[in-house]
């Protein structure tokens, strides 16, 4: 792997071949990769480049390469467009399927529903042919594009100053990696031009209708320097956040999260805050954080040093001396009715499976065991917030292994950052959830 740089020392580009090298380099196993290819410069790149690399067969571990291509199906010459990708995939040699976006077509927000489509065709392709992990094409153009959309929106703070992470969890199962995100499109295109291999102009690229293209055309003055110092920044809060929360947190049955707030483990209040909009998102079941004008409201009312209750996320924050208590609040469930063989979400909390015959509901029940230690307002609460089973109209109190009930981390459920990784994992643990696997590099 190349040699870490200093913090606040430039960041270089990478010519397309640099960065597969520094790729290929960082994989710690032999990974079978699925390329995401449109057929544009930059997919069409990244196959070409990790093809002809892993040729030379220069690298620690011994690696192999499938393709994929969605036709999403939004404009004419979609298809033939993706069959010019297969062509030129058994021209290489490279496993390739086409997986066509055919269900309906929203009457708006159609970048957000194609790009929900497209990762989940790609994961499924993915399975079928299997492959260990997934590559996209991702540049440091799309980098500052994707900083730049989301300094507009505010929606994440300097949290999504960091931008995209190179390595990514999909749907708890899935690693997306994106080896060019030092690498300008412009070098790709010059890499591509040198080998005389021709590429695909997607016109949608050029439509301001939408957001990205409109922030494409304003050019954005981003440094790569500052984008990478954002995403060291993201990391470092998520270790030190994790590491706070597995010293301080004891967890009761519902789940309730205890934290000690000792003045002698306590972290900066940047990284308490971090901790905490995390923690109640998941023990909320909301898949974003809450509010920056929630989050201050919290973090004002922890700096006073008195007794409070509020909510935030779904999730009530108590705090009784030096505790702080923090559970799903007691209101807004709806019943789940599941029909046999079904794996559903229950209150973004939980994923239920019901391997039973029979259809059953679950509604909101009490706590297995409420701890008699717990102040009032959280017994309360753990009184009507656990997911409760219903078959034939009666409580269930003895399932079995006929319905499983496992906890989810509602805010790492679909998208992970590899920066959040440390945090993700921390929780997990604290609620006897699955870990995230390992990621490839």
């Amino acid at each position: 792997m190349a040699a870490r740089r200093a913090a606040g020392s430039p960041v270089p580009d990478l010519s397309p071949e640099a960065a597969i090298e520094d790729f290929l380099h960082a994989l710690r196993r032999p990974t079978r990769l699925l390329v995401a290819i449109s057929g544009g410069s930059d997919s069409t790149g990244l196959l070409l480049s990790l093809q002809r690399a892993i040729e030379t067969q220069r690298f620690p571990h011994q690696h192999t390469l499938t393709a994929a291509t969605v036709d999403h199906a939004l404009r004419p010459g979609s298809a033939d467009e993706a069959g010019a990708v297969a062509t030129l995939c058994e021209t290489l040699g490279i496993p390739h399927r086409i997986a066509r976006w055919s269900d309906a077509k929203p009457e708006h927000g159609i970048p957000a529903a194609a790009r929900q489509a497209r990762y989940r065709l790609l994961a499924n392709v993915v399975e079928a042919l299997g492959a260990d992990a997934m590559v996209t094409g991702h540049t440091l153009d799309d980098q500052i594009e994707t900083v730049a959309m989301r300094a507009d929106r505010s929606t994440e703070g300097a949290l999504g100053l960091a931008g995209m992470a190179p390595a990514t969890l999909y749907a708890g199962r899935l690693w997306i990696l994106r080896p060019f995100l030092r690498t300008r499109r412009s070098a790709i295109r010059t890499y591509l031009a040198g080998l005389g291999q021709r590429w695909i102009d997607d016109p949608s690229n050029e439509d301001p209708r939408y957001e990205r293209i409109r922030i494409r055309q304003s050019s954005p003055t981003i440094s790569a320097s500052a984008i990478d110092e954002a995403g060291r920044k993201r990391e470092a809060l998520s270790r030190g956040a994790a590491q706070w929360l597995e010293a301080a947190a004891q967890v009761f049955t519902g789940p309730v999260v205890k934290i000690e707030l000792s003045s002698d483990a306590t972290p900066s209040a940047e990284v308490r805050d971090h901790a905490l909009s995390t923690l109640t998102a998941i023990l909320g079941g909301k898949p974003h954080r809450p509010a920056a004008t929630s989050l201050a409201r919290l973090a004002d009312a922890l700096d006073a040093g008195n007794d409070f209750r509020l909510t935030l996320s779904g999730c009530l924050v108590l705090r009784r001396g030096k505790d702080l208590f923090l559970l799903r609040e007691r209101r807004g469930f709806l019943p789940l009715s599941m029909p046999p063989s079904a794996r559903m979400v229950w209150d973004g909390r939980y994923l239920i499976e019901n391997r039973s015959a029979g259809e059953v509901t679950v509604t909101a029940g009490p706590a297995t065991e409420i701890a008699s230690e717990l102040p009032g307002a959280v017994r309360s609460a753990l009184a009507a917030n656990c997911p409760q089973v219903i078959v034939d109209k009666e409580l269930s109190g003895k399932i079995g292994d006929r319905i499983t009930i496992a906890p989810r981390l509602s805010l790492f459920a679909d998208f992970m950052p590899g920066f959040d990784q440390p945090l993700a994992d921390a929780i997990a643990r604290i609620l006897g959830a699955e870990p995230a696997p390992p990621s490839p590099i």
